[in-house]
């Protein structure tokens, strides 16, 4: 279950579940970006996925569905449970500059530009993508990324799947897609991230009927 703080690093979960994450010998990471105002779909991921993840990272626009979710969560012990109990987030290009996440628990009222979260030992960095020029190239991000110690980066803004089964200067890259808006023919996504200590990765994962109350979901391998 997790615990609704937010930390001085602007992780979400209590300074425990967070260390805990970093030293785990392995870990699942729900990753979701561009869900543009659709709250219902980003907590029917959550309550599908959210129970065998050990962190949620959420790459930016869609600040005010992450917040519903944890507003409601903090009156709901059902889906607080279902919540992995570490969340790291960032602002999206369409989010405003200043939102608070957690109206009365706010650090800050002023959105991470970039997130750096530990798991199964591996920095992960979590940007949405605008500031590191993703729409024509992926170097700024990796160079971004290896300067913060990260041998993994998340991002989101261009609304297409994408994921490196070989490193890029030493950098592994995911964009899990959007799960509301996609592009380039591709359905509505998300991903899940895989690390163990020889492995790292994805799954894609596409959502049939995102509008629905009743969504459905499978596999799908995605052409880069």
């Amino acid at each position: 279950m997790i615990e609704i703080i937010e930390n001085e690093n602007r992780l979400i979960g209590s300074p425990q579940d967070i260390e805990a994450l970093s030293k785990k010998e392995s870990a699942r990471i729900l990753v979701l970006s561009d869900s543009h105002g659709n709250s219902e779909i980003f907590k029917n991921l959550v309550f599908h996925y959210g129970p065998g993840c050990d962190a949620i990272a959420f790459c930016g626009d869609g600040a005010s569905d992450l917040a519903h979710l944890l507003e409601e969560a903090e009156t709901s012990d059902e889906l607080r449970s279902i919540i992995p109990p570490v969340i790291a987030y960032v602002q999206g290009n369409c989010d405003p500059s200043s939102y608070k996440i957690l109206p009365q628990k706010s650090i800050s009222n002023k959105m991470p530009a970039y997130q750096v979260l530990t798991a199964a030992g591996k920095n992960i960095y979590l940007c949405h993508g605008h500031n590191e020029n993703v729409n024509f190239t992926l170097y700024p991000l990796t160079m971004r990324a290896d300067a913060e110690y990260c041998k993994i980066a998340l991002y989101g803004h261009t609304h297409l799947p994408y994921f490196t089964t070989e490193t890029e200067h030493n950098v592994k890259i995911l964009n899990p897609g959007s799960c509301n808006r996609p592009r380039g023919n591709y359905p509505p996504s998300f991903a899940i991230l895989t690390i163990t200590p020889s492995v790292i990765d994805a799954a894609f994962i596409q959502i049939d009927q995102p509008y629905s109350h009743t969504p459905a979901f499978k596999l799908f391998n995605p052409v880069f």
